[in-house]
């Protein structure tokens, strides 16, 4: 005996079902043609998209603050976080030499990560220094540099509360933070 051969019926059937497993070469082309119309129209709307110039400042004055408290552990010594005198950088340095910055630590409007804020300058607008309050016009200066913030040889900071104003290029202020005693994380003032 041999075994039954399928009917001519039965391969029709089976020729037409795997054939429809797949799509077809039109359906696929609809479907690529949709999404690249679709990309076309969102995606430069997201590339445009931009965040607040308060938050790279804010992040990158946080991370700065963390980084001043590990470089003080990693040296053993105090060092302090310097903000310049024209509020268009700032750095950590030793607490010896506040007006030189260590290696690698100058941050500045207009370069690097800050490229886009170019013009964007931050102010301390007043400071509690070992519980006095001080105006804005007299910060901690040091070799004509503000020193915000002083962490010694354990990355303690020192306990005085400053408050930062940044300006955009036409003077107008975009935010206003505080930093508490003790603590490396900026606390946004709202309007």
């Amino acid at each position: 005996m041999s075994p039954k051969q399928p009917s001519t019926r039965t391969l029709h059937c089976m020729r037409y079902h795997i054939a429809r497993r797949a799509f077809s070469f039109v359906e696929v082309l609809v479907v690529v043609g949709i999404l690249g119309l679709f990309a076309a129209l969102v995606i430069p709307r997201l590339a445009s998209a931009k965040l607040p110039l308060a938050t790279p400042v804010e992040n990158t004055l946080e991370a700065d603050l963390r980084l001043a408290r590990t470089e003080a552990i990693a040296r053993a010594k105090p060092v302090v976080f310097v903000l310049a005198a024209g509020g268009d950088a700032w750095w950590i340095a030793d607490a010896a030499n506040p007006s030189e910055p260590i290696e690698r630590t100058r941050r500045e409007f207009g370069r690097g990560t800050l490229t886009e804020l170019n013009g964007v300058t931050i102010e301390v607008a007043s400071g509690e220094f070992n519980g006095q309050l001080t105006p804005p016009d007299s910060p901690r200066d040091a070799a004509g540099v503000h020193v915000i913030a002083t962490f010694d040889a354990l990355g303690t900071r020192d306990g005085d509360v400053v408050q930062f104003t940044a300006r955009d290029e036409r003077g107008l202020r975009i935010a206003h933070w505080t930093l508490p005693a003790g603590r490396t994380r900026l606390a946004k003032v709202e309007n």
